[in-house]
């Protein structure tokens, strides 16, 4: 299991350049790839892309590439011919006698940078990618063991609360055929055994929690098989969080007793701390 951050920092230098690259990485439902550094070689873009795509599978990464080196210079023959033209017209122009000189034309600026062979670069940022990547990636496990730990112990104590609440359903309808009896004798009333019988049958029937329990404890199970998985779980946490969430709700709506509907808050609860922590996961 990993986590969505982490920072980590690559560097690398050959062929007369360096390269540093950072990448940062934060919580996001969906995976989302920035880089910034790199807005005039489209294919070393695509390229780092293509590679934080297929490292992660869930987190806002944002990649920042520094590039330092000599870039190539060519001379710019066509420009200097016309500096020199214009140079020549100026001097006719204000009646000069100097003529203009290799000087005039190097002040002017002959020469121009050549952008890289993005081929040639593309081994050295691709070494200091890969050393951002490898220190996000050891981060994002460090806390994801810190986030399975505590998935592990937030589930455990909603398996608690579900077995409670296992025990506690099928104990509502009798409590409940107390309370109508104890009521009934304070009234001084005598209950008819049929009509009784068909109060507690809607009763139960509203209040029957069998199919909301069963549920929670699928999703438990799920849950809990999916802390050990090695692959990206994040997404199918978060469902399950979700459905556990529903689930949960439903029961406390139906709890016909105080004891229940204590528990069932205590499942409510429990749910929305696991949705908490599930959203910090790959």
């Amino acid at each position: 299991m990993r986590s969505m951050t982490g920072f980590g920092r690559g560097r690398a230098a050959r062929n007369g350049y360096a390269v540093q690259a950072d990448l940062r990485s934060l919580n996001n439902r969906f995976l989302e790839v920035r880089v910034r550094g790199l807005g005039d070689y489209p294919l070393l873009l695509q390229r780092c892309e293509d590679r934080l795509r297929g490292a992660f599978a869930r987190g806002t990464l944002e990649l920042h590439v520094r590039l330092e080196g000599e870039r190539p210079r060519r001379l710019a023959l066509d420009a200097a011919r016309q500096y020199l033209r214009d140079l020549l017209e100026l001097r006719d122009a204000l009646a000069l006698d100097d003529p203009p000189t290799l000087d005039h034309l190097l002040a002017l600026g002959v020469f121009e940078e050549q952008a890289p062979d993005e081929e040639a670069l593309w081994p050295v940022v691709e070494e200091a990618l890969a050393g951002a990547v490898g220190e996000v990636s050891a981060a994002r496990r460090r806390e994801g063991e810190a986030l399975r730990e505590a998935l592990a112990r937030e589930l455990a104590a909603l398996e608690g609360a579900l077995a409670e609440a296992e025990r506690l359903a099928p104990e509502a309808l009798a409590d409940a055929r107390a309370r109508i009896e104890a009521r009934l004798a304070e009234l001084g009333a005598e209950a008819d055994p049929g009509r009784m019988a068909a109060e507690l049958v809607l009763w139960a029937e509203r209040g029957d929690l069998r199919e909301e329990l069963d549920r929670l404890r699928t999703h438990a199970l799920r849950f809990r098989d999916l802390l050990d998985s090695e692959e990206p779980v994040g997404r199918e946490l978060e469902f399950l969080a979700q459905e556990m969430g529903r689930e949960a709700g439903t029961l406390a709506a139906k709890a016909r007793s105080a004891a229940l509907a204590r528990v069932a808050l205590a499942l409510r609860l429990g749910v929305e701390r696991i949705r908490e922590q599930a959203r910090n996961v790959e």
